[in-house]
């Protein structure tokens, strides 16, 4: 029997914020295994008979993007597996893709970045990363950052340079929110959450800012 795999809102669950997890599904052999996407949303914000995201849920397309990467990333993994005849079940699945599928948002790796920090006592570096993560939380209207590390290319840090500059805010400030944000952004790279390729920093150099102090 071939593994089907969907991506479900489980309503069945209700989080502290009111929404429910979405769980990527593979069936197998008439057994089921489930595994969070570590996103959620609101319940009246889904399309079940079609388990997608209604055109009105906020983030639409960011939640469909890591939709698509979730159900590529399995699809992949059993195709593998037929290919070499390997035996898998639907639990096997989900426990060896632990490892490879890591879909998070730039929300939830900041927070896990933080609270890693924090927890190997290494509190400055934690708080610099707090700062950044609220100075992007500003920028984006005081919403929470559910997109992926790919929205965040040469664009985005130019408008981001231009919301700062309106702010007042100099090179000095500048340099050091773009450095943090870079060195989060390397981190996802290494965590690959997000495709080298992406790094908008190959690009977008942080030598334009005048640093120097008189």
């Amino acid at each position: 029997m071939k593994a089907a795999i969907s991506i479900i809102c489980y309503k069945h669950k209700v989080l502290a914020n009111g929404e429910s997890p979405l769980m990527v599904r593979i069936a197998k052999d008439g057994k089921r295994t489930m595994k969070s996407l570590g996103i959620s949303v609101n319940p009246q914000h889904w399309d079940f008979s079609k388990n997608q995201p209604r055109t009105n849920c906020p983030n639409r397309n960011q939640i469909k993007q890591i939709i698509l990467k979730t159900e590529m990333e399995y699809q992949s993994k059993v195709l593998d597996k037929e290919l070499k005849k390997e035996e898998f079940t639907a639990s096997s699945l989900i426990n060896e893709q632990k490892d490879s599928i890591k879909a998070k948002t730039v929300e939830e790796f900041y927070l896990s970045l933080i609270e890693d920090l924090k927890q190997k006592g290494r509190i400055g570096n934690s708080y610099a990363y707090l700062n950044s993560y609220n100075t992007l939380r500003n920028f984006n209207k005081g919403k929470k950052l559910n997109y992926t590390f790919s929205h965040i290319d040469v664009s985005f840090c130019k408008k981001f340079e231009d919301w700062m500059r309106s702010k007042g805010n100099k090179d000095t400030t500048l340099s050091y929110q773009f450095r943090t944000l870079r060195a989060a952004y390397n981190k996802a790279i290494e965590a690959k959450i997000v495709a080298r390729e992406k790094n908008p920093f190959i690009e977008y150099k942080l030598s334009h800012f005048n640093t120097k102090t008189h």
